[in-house]
């Protein structure tokens, strides 16, 4: 980190057990954390650790980048054996990933990220870890504490944009539309959902494809619980998942609901999420900004529906019903086959 005396070792290594949160080249599409805008988080740990240095290397360490990320924890990310190799968006999805893992494990805590990033864990509230200098055989000087109260000072900093007025970031927060009456609501804007081709078979299994624009919102047909939310901001063919699928993931940035039925929905291929993991939202909620991540041949939302008794449900006689009539259908009542091709 290029706050202190030397670059801290200590720091960089506790990212080792951290899994990713993506962004996407053109446009960052990284979605909404609980608790903040990843956007602003990251820009603070850039500054904090290289100044927003993306070619950086640290001295007598393999931490490099603009996040400084050491190579066991680079891991050969995006096909670059080291960070600062790798161009600014690729090291950006990378840290984002890390900062999700910890917003999702604390709450969306923003607070915690300094703290986590800094030693590896968050302790207790009255442990003395906080007012220990972790490895100054690293060069370290700062306890947890100290590096957490001037991360968040930097935080607000990056938050006002550094003159006082308030900074929309890159998370679009996500807007509503009004549910019908009976808790159901549309899945995109109505102008493009009246000529939505509701009857169209998947190619596959139960499921439905809906072609739209990038950057189309995506609204959430049923509320309940976000049990997941998946960034892999890539799009399949064009990163080569044909010949190596290391890595990929069909989904590419997508968000699952789970009702109080037990029915997961499921939506796919946006370009960034507007909700976060563990959260409860309301039918209508903006979930997703349309795209075209993940095994897609073209900008599109897939929609995927599965009831509590672990079956895919047809979502067709659903979104007929709901475009023509207003009104949603019993998950239970949909056919569980018949409409793929």
């Amino acid at each position: 980190m290029k706050l202190l005396a030397v670059p801290i070792v200590g720091l960089v290594l506790a990212l080792v057990a951290f899994p990713v949160v993506f962004a996407t080249g053109d446009n960052p599409g990284i979605g909404c954390a609980a608790g903040g805008d990843v956007a602003p988080i990251l820009a603070t740990i850039r500054t904090l650790e290289s100044g927003g240095d993306y070619t950086a290397r640290a001295a007598g360490s393999s931490a490099s980048g603009a996040y400084q990320f050491i190579d066991s924890t680079w891991a050969n990310y995006g096909g670059y054996a080291q960070a600062w190799q790798a161009p600014p968006a690729v090291q950006d999805a990378k840290a984002a990933e890390n900062v999700r893992r910890v917003l999702d494990d604390h709450d969306g805590d923003v607070s915690a990220v300094p703290v986590v990033w800094y030693i590896g864990h968050l302790p207790g509230p009255t442990s003395p870890t906080w007012d220990q200098v972790p490895v100054p055989s690293a060069g370290n000087v700062l306890t947890p504490r100290q590096y957490q109260q001037r991360w968040l000072a930097e935080y607000d900093r990056q938050l006002t944009g550094g003159d006082g007025t308030a900074s929309g970031g890159s998370c679009i927060p996500g807007e509503a539309i009004i549910p019908f009456a009976d808790g159901y609501a549309i899945p995109g804007p109505a102008d493009l959902f009246a000529t939505a081709p509701v009857d169209e078979p998947h190619h596959t299994y139960p499921a439905w494809d809906w072609m739209l624009p990038t950057g189309t919102p995506i609204y959430a047909i049923r509320g309940g619980r976000v049990v997941n939310v998946q960034y892999w901001p890539y799009n399949w063919w064009d990163h080569g998942c044909g010949q190596n699928g290391a890595g990929c993931q069909t989904c590419g940035i997508g968000v699952t609901i789970e009702d109080d039925e037990g029915t997961r929905w499921a939506y796919c291929h946006g370009n960034a999420a507007h909700v976060a993991a563990g959260t409860t939202i309301a039918a209508g909620t903006q979930i997703l900004t349309s795209g075209n991540t993940g095994r897609s041949s073209g900008p599109h939302l897939h929609l995927q529906i599965r009831t509590d008794d672990g079956l895919l449900r047809c979502p067709q006689a659903l979104l007929r019903s709901l475009r023509d009539d207003g009104v949603g259908t019993p998950t239970s009542q949909l056919a569980a086959s018949g409409c793929w091709y």
